[in-house]
């Protein structure tokens, strides 16, 4: 449907829903939008198969990485009212230590920048990490503790293997727990829990009325079951970790997430000044400024903003039982997004590439 009103949306989230499972996906969604329309929005499949509940525009599910890119606004929003720098030791803000063991004290620090283009150093220890991930709808631990455990020196998951042997700045680790050290930081900068930071100064500033980092911060009738490989139900889970990959929302509060990065990109938002927004995409590496192993599918970064080898820029996430595409073209001012809830992977990748095919050919 072309040029669809964002009001039609709102009174009517199930017209476009489709009553039939896509065989490769339990269900999902997609949106076409510009800076100031939404030219499409379909879904597809079922939010809850058992039960027959179609996948809407308001079905709710959790999106992984593509949380991060709030990470990044929301420093952004703390840097203009001058509460952060991007360049400052990180230890000027926390209440513990987080210093790179391989390295002299004073060789090398630690800040917001190297958090949010992944050049800090700091590794995703997979056998803790993995522990922040449980079942249930409740986190079993605190951020502030989580964190403090793998990077303080006295802490109790502190190791070597947490870091790289780098220099900061020098080479690209894709880090997790970076990006929620990034967000914690934002906690004891601005005084406010992520989570109500961004609830009141994202949210509920773009009306994205559906979204919430955790069960209760949602309509949890809304949330869709999400399903592994073998399109098995899975159990509610929380991660501890959550701005890394918590954010639980859908397909129509993620459009009007896109237009609004779109109309920052062209300096036509209120939500940040013309030069924050100018600093969340600013490309962090160039000749002057070089990193190793950095993937060449992804050659460069705002502030955890991505950009892909053809210029595209945005976020991708993936988490059990859910996956998310979200990329819009500077030149076109065209965004595209893709959200399921099941994960992409080898049996079903060649179906997404159908409908991103599908999805960005539509005029």
């Amino acid at each position: 449907m072309k040029f669809l009103a964002l009001i039609f949306l709102f009174l009517f989230p199930s017209f476009l829903s489709k009553t039939t499972s896509d065989s490769d996906f339990i269900g999902y969604a997609t949106a076409k939008v510009t800076e100031n329309s939404t030219l499409s929005i379909s879904c597809f499949g079922f939010a809850d198969k058992e039960n027959q509940t179609n996948y809407d525009t308001t079905t709710i599910q959790n999106v992984g990485s593509l949380s991060k890119t709030f990470i990044g606004l929301s420093l952004m929003i703390a840097k203009d009212k001058g509460l952060i720098d991007l360049d400052k030791n990180i230890n000027e803000y926390l209440d513990f230590e987080v210093k790179n063991p391989h390295f002299k004290k004073g060789d090398t620090f630690i800040t917001l920048r190297h958090l949010a283009t992944h050049t800090s150093g700091i590794i995703d220890n997979s056998k803790i990490y993995e522990t922040s991930y449980s079942e249930g709808k409740t986190s079993k631990k605190e951020l502030g503790v989580f964190l403090k455990e793998y990077l303080s020196k006295e802490g109790k998951n502190f190791s070597k293997k947490n870091f790289n042997k780098a220099k900061t700045g020098m080479y690209y680790t894709y880090s997790n727990i970076g990006s929620a050290l990034a967000a914690h930081i934002l906690e004891k900068a601005t005084g406010i829990s992520f989570d109500q930071f961004t609830k009141k100064n994202i949210f509920e500033a773009l009306k994205m009325n559906h979204s919430g980092w955790s069960y209760q911060q949602i309509n949890e009738q809304k949330h869709a079951v999400l399903y592994n490989e073998d399109d098995k139900p899975l159990p509610f889970y929380t991660l501890i970790t959550y701005p890394d990959g918590g954010l639980r929302t859908c397909i129509l509060d993620l459009s009007i997430y896109m237009q609004e990065l779109i109309k920052g990109y062209n300096h036509h938002s209120e939500l940040l000044s013309n030069e924050a927004w100018d600093e969340l995409y600013r490309k962090n590496f160039n000749e002057k400024n070089t990193v190793k192993n950095i993937h060449p599918s992804e050659p460069n970064t705002g502030i955890f903003m991505f950009y892909s080898k053809k210029g595209m820029i945005g976020h991708t996430g993936s988490d059990p039982g859910a996956s998310s595409i979200f990329w819009f073209d500077p030149n076109t001012n065209t965004g595209s997004i893709f959200i399921a809830n099941k994960d992409i992977t080898k049996k079903n990748v060649e179906k997404f590439k159908e409908i991103w095919i599908q999805l960005n050919a539509s005029e």
